[in-house]
């Protein structure tokens, strides 16, 4: 009873796995280099998933390989599965093989470099012997690997919804400043400004903005536009750094996180505009309900 029981199963993990590989590459051949086999016993594994299930899981062409609505559908599941396996023996390994402990944080990449010391150099005062894992991916992506169980904790621009799984452990906010070069000219009135004379400054103005793709830069440019400030950029860009090198630069102004701006060495190289009103944000840090958090 057990062997036919294994022989009419669907999906196996090493099936799911390959799976998962396939969707994520769009390639056999990539997928099976990736795993250290044949593109052909991938093939024979795909298959066999789909004659199991009676359904298409990807559609195949001379030049890519895409996912059906139900491929779609299992690689959520894959993906869950996966990853909540992985979790599952890291932590067998850390408990019974006296491996070391890893913490897996993913960083969004709106947060900024200048973050990353106040979040991790306490935590690796406080547990030296734990492992730190850094990832920098966009915000959508860190809370899709929370869910599948590759990342335990996430630090982004606060969602304005979160999936009921997940949690925020810390919040804090963080303000942004207007700058430009330090050879700008700002107006020669004495701040504050009347509004007159600071809409007329601000039109001339050459913008770069943190991208739209971003939490961050859609808030961003919604506040912009209630303040009845310029929202169109001529550049776009998703990190704070080199936004301030190229105001620094002399290119143009732009909105950028204080944090960020205090890491910046070069200080006498951009000026502070001074605004009566300033953008702010909330930074979040995010972990799964079921995690066991004083470990993290």
């Amino acid at each position: 009873m057990r062997h036919e029981y294994l022989a009419t199963r669907p999906v196996d993990l090493y099936s799911m796995h390959l799976f998962e590989l396939v969707a994520i590459e769009g390639s056999f051949t990539r997928a099976a280099g990736i795993a250290g086999v044949s593109q052909s016993a991938v093939t024979r594994q795909i298959q066999g998933m789909e004659n199991r299930l009676g359904v298409t899981l990807l559609e195949r062409t001379t030049r890519k390989v895409t996912l059906t609505d139900a491929g779609h559908a299992l690689l959520a599941e894959a993906r869950q599965l996966n990853g909540s396996l992985e979790a599952s023996l890291r932590r067998f390994k850390e408990e019974h093989v006296d491996a070391a402990r890893t913490v897996r944080v993913g960083f969004s990449r709106s947060v900024g470099l200048a973050s990353l010391p106040g979040f991790l150099l306490p935590f690796h005062r406080k547990s030296p012997e734990v492992r730190l894992k850094i990832s920098h991916d966009a915000g959508v992506g860190l809370l899709v690997a929370l869910l599948d169980h590759r990342l335990d904790i996430a630090i982004l621009t606060a969602p304005e919804k979160l999936n009921s799984s997940l949690q925020v452990q810390h919040s804090f906010a963080d303000e942004f400043e207007l700058i430009v070069g330090a050879q700008a000219h700002l107006p020669s009135a004495p701040a504050p400004w009347p509004a007159a004379t600071l809409h007329e400054w601000l039109e001339q103005q050459t913008w770069m903005h943190l991208g739209q793709q971003s939490h961050t830069g859609q808030k961003l440019a919604s506040w912009l536009q209630e303040q009845g400030f310029p929202t169109k950029p001529a550049m776009e860009l998703d990190n704070f750094e080199i936004l301030i090198q190229l105001v620094a630069m002399g290119l143009g102004a732009s909105w950028v996180s204080r944090r960020a701006l205090a890491a910046y060495p070069r200080k006498k190289a951009i000026q502070r505009v001074p605004l009566p009103v300033r953008f702010e944000r909330q930074i979040v840090m995010v972990t799964r309900r079921s995690q066991n958090t004083s470990r993290t």
